[in-house]
C-alpha cells in the first residue's frame, strides 16, 4: 500500500517563534511543512520545490512579502500555488496591494488557527479541482 503524500506548506515568516508555532499547529493538521526566515529564502525554496500552498508574512528583512509576491508570480509554473498573506498589518493599503500581486487570502495577525486551517484546506480543493 503507498502511502498518501501530504499537502506541502511553505511557511514564510521572518519570526522563529511564530514559523515553529505554525509548523506545529499545521503539521498536527496533517500537512507537511517547510520554512523560510524572509522573501529571498522562501523564494529559493520555491524554486527549489514547490509547495502547494504558501504562508507569507508581509513585513520580513532581506525580501519583503510583496517582493516575494511578484518574483513567484512571475515565474510560470508558480501562478497556481495559493499563497495566503499573513501579517500583522492591518493597512488597507497592504491589502489591496496584496490581492493586486495576486495573493489569494489576508489574514491578520493574531490569527485563529482554525480559520487558517479553513482558509488552506479550500485553497488546497480549488487547486485539485483546476
Amino acid at each position: 500500500m503507498t502511502e498518501v503524500a501530504k499537502p506541502r506548506i511553505l511557511v514564510v515568516e521572518d519570526d522563529p517563534d511564530l514559523r515553529r508555532i505554525l509548523k506545529l499547529q499545521l503539521e498536527d493538521r496533517g500537512y507537511e511543512v517547510s520554512e523560510a526566515e524572509n522573501g529571498a529564502e522562501g523564494f529559493q525554496s520555491v524554486r527549489a520545490e514547490l509547495p502547494d500552498c504558501v504562508i507569507l508574512d508581509l513585513m520580513m528583512p532581506v525580501m519583503d512579502g510583496f517582493g516575494f509576491l511578484k518574483r513567484v508570480r512571475s515565474i510560470m509554473n508558480t501562478t497556481e500555488v495559493p499563497i495566503i498573506i499573513l501579517t500583522a498589518s492591518e493597512d488597507e493599503r497592504n491589502r489591496m496591494r496584496g490581492f493586486q500581486y495576486q495573493a489569494d487570502v489576508y489574514m491578520s495577525k493574531p490569527y485563529d488557527l482554525d480559520k487558517l486551517v479553513v482558509e488552506v484546506d479550500k485553497l488546497m480543493a480549488k487547486k485539485v479541482a483546476q
